[in-house]
């Protein structure tokens, strides 16, 4: 089957009866489950993969991969309206968006974020499938030492994300990563910082140290200070006005829409290479955003381009991480294991066999990404006005139903009691670091690009030997990294000079 035929086929069969009702309850499905902190986009698929037994492959692939593509849609609303991540690629939002809701601008904020992340999943989908002929040679340039070295490269962003404090921001990375290494070693299988925990042993899950940074630090704080979650609004907004401010932020989106090109672009490379993953992808893009801008000290109290940037970013990296799923079976992350399992359930094999022989069943996930999108931005616009009207209630009531939903959330990951107790102690640790003015954001990337980095590097060193970094990508990376970090030291030192 030629590309043209498979991307006639893919569209006719995701617009049928047959699959188009399955893509619309699979979407709804997920942007429900992204509003609900703690339940992220494999847990969507995960429940979605239960009912695959007696769908035909399209209907299949269209829901369970629907049920996926609208979670970063769903966590964006409550990442802006609650201060509380639906899911880990959300985190990056937590800068700006709150910060605008307090100004009573929450509507925009999500306007922006719902059209970004359909912009960027739109992004990622083209690519995808402009990649289609030359997948192979793409993803085998990325071995363990190019994801060491971008890693790395993901790691400076620390210094724009923090270029107010810069040694505070590292010294929260460096935590991030001596957290990513407890529980057990990645080669010798010895346990490390588990302080002879058997919980800790396979190490720290993301979502209770998403939920207790953010959320549960947030809540900390309202409990102390008193009134409402949106604190600088002395009314809520009517349904009109909100609307109103939800065409704005989609207005800026496209108006933004170069920037919006470049955070997905981010998004789209980042999703190529195997555990990096949407949160890192989101962190990197914010970053861009802040050092692309001309307006670099609104960042963290309420720009929109911190929303657009990393909420692109994070829906373009489904594109990527689809490409070396589908080409080498290689998932980029655990929602793409999930696809995975799924497409076995459905009688699919991944590689040159569907390259080749289903080429409408690559552009059915293509068609889906981009229209299981379009379906969650609809709907999550009616979702807006109730969801806003709640953050004007006090703080009395609304802490002990946020703190409910987000012990559930942090149950739900693992069903574990110990996983709430996590949540409440990086709650503790959040609190004292917003009071103290450290970057709770580069503790939470040096986390997530902990587990990549050590894996990585032990196959480097093993593979390449000491110096892998001098082969001709992890020395170009190497080298953008070194002269990232120079010129923002640099700023500094000029910036301190002016003052």
């Amino acid at each position: 089957m030629t590309i043209i035929e498979g991307l006639t086929s893919g569209f006719l069969q995701s617009i049928s009866l047959s699959v188009l009702p399955y893509l619309a309850v699979g979407s709804i499905f997920g942007l429900v489950i992204g509003i609900i902190p703690g339940l992220s986009g494999h847990f969507a698929m995960a429940m979605a993969v239960t009912f695959l037994y007696t769908m035909e492959p399209g209907a299949g692939i269209a829901f369970l991969l629907g049920a996926h593509a609208t979670v970063a849609q769903g966590g964006g609303l409550t990442a802006i309206l609650f201060s509380t991540p639906g899911t880990g690629q959300n985190a990056a939002t937590l800068l700006d968006g709150p910060p605008m809701r307090d100004k009573g601008l929450g509507g925009v904020a999500v306007g922006a974020a719902m059209a970004s992340c359909f912009l960027g999943a739109t992004f990622g989908a083209i690519v995808l499938a402009a990649m289609l002929p030359v997948l192979r040679s793409v993803v085998l340039f990325f071995g363990p030492p190019e994801v060491v070295m971008m890693a790395f490269l993901a790691l400076t962003f620390v210094a724009v994300l923090g270029k107010e404090d810069l040694v505070r921001s590292l010294i929260a990375a460096l935590l991030g990563l001596l957290m990513a290494m407890i529980g057990l070693d990645n080669v010798t299988n010895t346990e490390r910082f588990t302080m002879g925990t058997l919980s800790l042993s396979d190490g720290l899950s993301l979502v209770p140290v998403i939920l207790g940074l953010f959320a549960v630090a947030e809540m900390f704080d309202l409990w102390g200070t008193g009134g409402a979650l949106a604190r600088n609004v002395s009314k809520p907004l009517s349904a009109r006005e909100t609307q109103k401010q939800i065409f704005q932020g989609i207005g800026l989106a496209f108006k933004n829409w170069w920037l919006v090109i470049r955070c997905s672009s981010i998004g789209t490379v980042i999703g190529l290479i195997p555990g990096l993953g949407s949160a890192a992808a989101s962190f990197v893009a914010y970053g861009h955003a802040k050092q692309t801008s001309k307006d670099k000290e609104s960042f963290g109290k309420g720009n929109i381009e911190g929303i657009i940037g990393p909420e692109s970013a994070n829906d373009a990296v489904e594109g990527g991480a689809l490409a070396s799923t589908i080409a080498f079976g290689i998932p980029g992350s655990s929602s793409m294991a999930i696809l995975l399992s799924g497409l076995f359930i459905l009688g699919l094999e991944t590689g040159p066999r569907m390259l080749n022989q289903h080429v409408d069943i690559v552009f059915i996930m293509i068609f889906t990404i981009i229209i299981g999108n379009l379906i969650g931005t609809i709907v999550g616009m009616f979702l807006v006005n109730p969801l806003s009207r709640a953050t004007s209630i006090r703080a009395e009531v609304m802490v002990p139903v946020l703190m409910a939903v987000i012990v559930t959330g942090a149950y739900a990951t693992d069903r574990s009691m110990f996983d709430i107790g996590v949540a409440v102690f990086f709650g503790i640790i959040g609190y004292m670091m917003k009071v103290l003015n450290y970057s709770r954001a580069a503790m939470l990337i040096g986390f997530v690009l902990g587990f990549s980095l050590e894996k990585n590097l032990y196959l480097s060193l093993l593979l390449d030997g000491n110096f892998f970094f001098l082969q001709p990508i992890p020395a170009a990376l190497g080298l953008i990294t070194i002269g990232f970090l120079a010129y923002n030291i640099w700023g500094i030192a000029r910036d301190a000079k002016k003052g």
